[in-house]
C-alpha cells in the first residue's frame, strides 16, 4: 500500500499563503481601482469640454462589473452628451477610450503583486510530455 505523508504545519502554511493573497489582491484591486479613476480625472481635467465635470467621474460595482461615468444627475445628461453627442453636438468618447489609463492600473496592479510574490511567470497552458514533437 502507498501512502503519502504530509510535513506538519504544511496545510496551516499553504491556507496561510491562500489567506495573505486575499488580502494582498484586494489591496492591489483597490489600489488599481483608486489609480484608475483618478488617471481618468485627469484626462478629463485636460479636456476643455469635459473638465468641469471631471471630479463628478467616479467608479461603481454594478452586477459584479466595475463601472465608471457620472452617476450625479445634474452632472450625468452633460457626461452623455458628450460622449455620445447629438444631432447638434459631436460625440468627444473619453470614457469609451480609456487605454492609458486601463494599463496604467493594470501596471499597477501587477507591480504591486509581483512586490509581494516575484515576477509573473507566462509560460502558457500546460504542456503534457510527449505530446509535442521533440520532447
Amino acid at each position: 500500500m502507498a501512502t503519502i505523508e504530509i510535513a506538519p504545519g504544511w496545510v496551516d502554511a499553504v491556507q496561510s499563503y491562500i489567506e495573505g493573497l486575499m488580502v494582498n489582491s484586494i489591496a492591489a484591486a483597490e489600489n488599481a481601482t483608486k489609480l484608475f479613476q483618478e488617471r481618468v480625472r485627469e484626462t478629463a481635467r485636460q479636456d476643455e469640454d469635459w473638465s468641469s465635470i471631471a471630479d463628478n467621474i467616479s467608479l461603481w460595482s454594478q452586477d459584479g462589473h466595475l463601472v465608471i461615468g457620472v452617476q450625479d444627475p445634474v452632472f450625468a445628461s452633460q457626461a452623455a452628451l458628450l460622449e455620445y453627442g447629438d444631432a447638434e453636438h459631436a460625440p468627444n468618447p473619453m470614457l469609451r477610450t480609456l487605454t492609458s489609463a486601463s494599463r496604467d492600473a493594470a501596471e499597477s496592479m501587477r507591480g504591486e503583486m509581483e512586490g509581494h510574490y516575484g515576477p509573473s511567470m507566462n509560460i502558457g497552458g500546460p504542456r503534457i510530455a510527449g505530446m509535442f514533437h521533440g520532447e
